[in-house]
């Protein structure tokens, strides 16, 4: 059976409460739709949306070399003015299963299993070495918690007709210094050939996982909530 699959994720996150819902993207080879998608880089590419035929446990994995996780920080400055930080890495690993197929739930519904995306924080760069050692050896403490991981072991979002295209709020675990918190996430995705487009984005407190945002004296210091963005490719295996 023939597919294409699209999933994108987009994460942004609401503050303190937590619900759960996850949502993907695939697509087929009929009804084709012409949609405006803005990725990352703020450009806007036109892409196809069409529908897919069933398919089962379809593993995709993370290309790092592709593939970017950052965090955006708010610093303020004697409250006269804030700039955003961002820090960012290409070591990532990862990926997930996916089928579709008829449910009883709506006209198809989408299988997400297994899913689970980790990056190195030891590698974050913002362009400031000395920030960055920071966040290693003081705030965040990479050093010696170096991986952030989010995962999602199974869920079942229900989808109109086969459609390609899915905007819905998925929720995961989100891992952070050895601390695990449920983060809700808004995704949207698409694919291009056997690559699947992903761009997410949240927020964050750091003080749910156990630190307090940085702070110099009373020269700045780092606002929540603090957003994680990533811009992930994920291919077919």
């Amino acid at each position: 059976m023939k597919r294409i699959i699209v999933f994108l994720l987009l994460f942004s996150f609401c503050s303190e409460q937590t619900s759960e819902q996850v949502n993907d993207v695939e697509l087929t080879e009929s009804n084709t739709t012409i949609i405006q998608v803005e990725e990352s880089n703020r450009t806007t590419t036109s892409i196809q949306v069409q529908q897919l035929e069933t398919f089962t446990n379809i593993n995709y994995e993370i290309e790092n070399e592709n593939s970017v996780v950052s965090y955006l920080a708010p610093k303020d400055f004697l409250n006269s003015s804030i700039e955003i930080v961002r820090g960012s890495t290409n070591t990532i690993v990862g990926g997930f299963t996916l089928s579709l197929d008829s449910c009883d739930l709506a006209d198809s519904c989408l299988l997400i299993t297994d899913l689970i995306i980790s990056a190195d924080l030891t590698t974050l760069k913002s362009g400031n070495s000395i920030r960055d050692n920071a966040i290693k050896k003081n705030w965040l403490e990479s050093s010696l918690f170096p991986s952030v991981i989010y995962r999602i072991d199974e869920l079942i979002l229900p989808n109109n007709d086969f459609d390609s295209k899915i905007d819905e709020t998925v929720v995961g675990i989100l891992s952070i210094r050895n601390i695990e918190v449920n983060v809700p996430f808004t995704i949207t995705a698409y694919m291009e050939n056997d690559e699947i487009k992903i761009f997410g984005m949240t927020e964050i407190d750091t003080t749910w996982f156990g630190f307090e945002a940085p702070t110099k004296f009373n020269a700045w210091e780092v606002l929540n909530p603090i957003a994680i963005e990533v811009d992930l490719v994920a291919k077919r295996k």
